[in-house]
């Protein structure tokens, strides 16, 4: 009654300094995260420190993302394997990146690869209609608030807005050039956990 075989699973400082070095983060986020983290999976955690878990179980430690437009794209991006599943690093590095203590320009980047829906590197045309679309929201029926045309033309002017080049689609250093310049990218991409 008293014995058990489960294993106790924890940081140890060295870890803990190296994320705090690696990451915009200070330590006791850090612990924070990893308290989270493993009041999912103790046992797994505990057997595979590296273990991963489906994203959908990452919305129970950080429900601010359970009704983000973006969610599933904010999941993708940090996932490191791209396989719908994270590990205590790949979230480590979600709350970094979204972190307000992240310089805006990394927070930028990173946003850039989040609004990246088709992953060509480029924001299009037609990355900048489901921008527009999920921005926007379904109505009570699950149908898109806007209308195909309505968005084509909310993007096609923030495209013109934001292609600083004229290539008909926004890079990354465009992008960045752009965004961090908006007083309110500072205030509105950032988690807090």
């Amino acid at each position: 009654m008293g014995s058990s075989n489960s294993k106790k699973v924890d940081i140890t400082r060295e870890i803990l300094e190296e994320y705090a070095q690696l990451t915009y983060l200070n330590k006791a986020e850090i612990l924070h995260i990893f308290r989270l983290f493993k009041s999912l999976a103790p046992r797994e955690l505990a057997e595979n420190f590296h273990h991963r878990l489906p994203t959908q179980d990452i919305l129970k430690v950080l429900p601010q993302l359970r009704y983000n437009p973006f969610r599933e794209s904010i999941l993708q991006v940090f996932s490191s394997k791209k396989d719908g599943r994270m590990s205590f690093e790949d979230l480590l590095d979600l709350c970094s990146g979204m972190s307000d203590k992240c310089p805006e320009d990394v927070r930028a980047a990173w946003a850039f690869q989040i609004l990246d829906f088709d992953g060509d590197n480029q924001l299009s045309i037609d990355d900048l209609i489901e921008l527009v679309e999920r921005i926007t929201g379904l109505d009570h029926n699950g149908h898109i608030r806007i209308d195909r045309s309505s968005a084509e033309f909310v993007a096609q002017v923030v495209l013109e807005e934001l292609d600083l080049d004229r290539t008909g689609s926004v890079g990354l250093q465009e992008f960045v050039h752009m965004v961090v310049r908006m007083p309110e990218f500072g205030q509105t991409f950032r988690l807090n956990a």
